[in-house]
């Protein structure tokens, strides 16, 4: 694949929010997240792991308990002052993903480096140790792996002619959720990936790269 071929790829892919009422065989949900697992992550330990979900009902579960907690969320007297069509599109749009033939949940094992073991140990008495540990975890390790793979999921998918969405919301119900999926204490979830057949064609811009980048040398 030359990079013409990888350039419109990674452009041509968008966030899917609405799905045709079609089933997405087995075989490309597993070959797009055996694909993510080849996505670079921390020390090539490999902390993800994936749930598939293809069960309505439990999609149904998830989707309950993440609007439950987006409806609470605005009623606070906090949301007053952003009152409008914004709020509303944030609690509207909570759980579109409830209409998603498949729904991939995206976790990490809970994960120490050899460089974190040394600062943990030392954080309670060394202030340097306490500030290093604080920069490391304002990006964990775990985390910058699944969304590696979780990148790397979302490009194959479209590239298989689905659509998909990355989303973060459904952590305002995170334990709710764990529950529901009956995740082990080691593991957390990360976020969900909604996928199917593609009913809309969005087309979104991106901001000038001379906005975003600059060179230093």
């Amino acid at each position: 694949m030359d990079t013409r071929s990888i350039e419109d790829l990674i452009k041509g892919r968008r966030s899917i929010r609405k799905w045709a009422k079609k089933e997405v065989p087995d075989d490309l949900l597993k070959k797009g997240v055996e694909l993510g697992t080849w996505a670079p992550n921390g020390g090539n330990y490999q902390v993800w792991y994936f749930y598939i979900i293809k069960n309505r009902d439990i999609i149904e579960r998830m989707a309950k308990e993440v609007q439950r907690v987006a409806d609470k969320i605005v009623s606070w007297q906090e949301a007053k002052a952003f009152e409008g069509e914004m709020v509303r599109s944030r609690q509207s749009n909570a759980t579109l993903w409830r209409e998603a033939p498949a729904v991939i949940a995206v976790l990490t094992y809970q994960y120490v480096s050899l460089m974190d073991t040394i600062l943990i140990a030392r954080e309670s008495f060394d202030l340097e140790a306490k500030r290093i540990l604080s920069f490391r975890r304002s990006a964990p390790t775990g985390i910058q792996s699944a969304a590696a793979a979780v990148t790397t999921m979302l490009l194959v998918f479209h590239q298989m002619g689905l659509g998909a969405v990355w989303l973060g919301q459904p952590l305002l119900a995170k334990k709710e959720i764990e529950d529901i999926l009956e995740v082990s204490e080691n593991m957390n979830l990360v976020c969900l990936v909604a996928v199917g057949y593609p009913n809309e064609s969005p087309q979104k811009d991106r901001r000038p790269l001379e906005q975003v980048m600059k060179f230093i040398g």
